[in-house]
Formats: structure tokens, C-alpha cells, sequence
């Protein structure tokens, strides 16, 4: 039988997760629509538009997750922010990698390869910046 502060510490996970994956969501729309709209619209290269787009995306997703999923009120806003953009490039490479590697060597739509680089790239950016971005700088 779990005890009353193990059933809080579940539930606040289960919290965590819920925020994390709906502001996820949201900064996916921001990303996906950014990447479609210069490489459709602008005629930007594929590559370059997702580098635009992802960093778009990270943005929107850093504001939401600091302030409401992980309820971070630290001011130290430029320390937390270079940890967020750590653990965001290291997202970014790999967003790029998977993007590049399905198009160019199996000829997936790049819309379809960036769908399926989110979903590699979300494990990662979860687990990096639970840790990382809001949990070394606490306040």
C-alpha cells in the first residue's frame, strides 16, 4: 500500500507528464506549421527551415515548461535558459540528423520525417530538461 506522500509524489508526476506532453503538443503545432509555411511558402530549404522551426518551437516550449509544468520560479533566467539551450541543441542535432538521414536515404516527405524525429526528440528534451534545464537551478 502506498503511503499518502507517495501517492502525492505519483500524482504530481502523472502532472508533470499530462503539462509536459499538452505545451509539447503546442510547441509542435508552432514548429511543424513554421516549417511547412518557409519551406512551402519562402522556398527555404528543408534543413534550414527546420532549424528555424525546431528553434521556434523550443522557445515556446521553454516559457510553458518553466512556468507551468515544472513550476520553476527561479530568476536566474540566463543560467537556466543556457541549460535549456544545452539540452535544446543537442535536440536540434538530432532533430536534424533524423529529418536529414529520412529524406535524403529513404525519400520520406520531410513533413513525415519531422513528424517521427518529434517523437525521438521529445524522449530526449523531457528527460534532459526535468533534469537539466529545471532541476540544477531550482531557485
Amino acid at each position: 500500500m502506498k503511503t499518502f506522500s507517495q501517492k502525492i509524489n505519483d500524482d504530481k508526476n502523472l502532472k508533470i507528464i499530462f503539462f509536459y506532453i499538452f505545451f509539447a503538443g503546442i510547441a509542435t503545432i508552432v514548429d511543424i506549421s513554421l516549417l511547412l509555411i518557409l519551406t512551402e511558402k519562402f522556398k527555404i530549404y528543408y534543413l534550414l527551415s527546420a532549424c528555424i522551426s525546431y528553434s521556434a518551437g523550443m522557445i515556446t516550449n521553454y516559457g510553458f515548461n518553466k512556468y507551468f509544468t515544472f513550476e520553476n520560479r527561479s530568476r536566474r533566467i540566463a543560467q537556466q535558459f543556457g541549460l535549456f539551450i544545452f539540452v535544446a541543441l543537442i535536440g536540434l542535432a538530432l532533430n536534424q540528423l533524423i529529418i536529414w538521414s529520412l529524406v535524403e536515404f529513404f525519400g520520406i516527405w520531410y513533413i513525415l520525417a519531422k513528424i517521427i524525429s518529434i517523437f525521438v526528440v521529445m524522449l530526449w528534451s523531457f528527460f534532459g530538461h526535468k533534469k537539466i534545464t529545471f532541476g540544477i537551478i531550482k531557485n
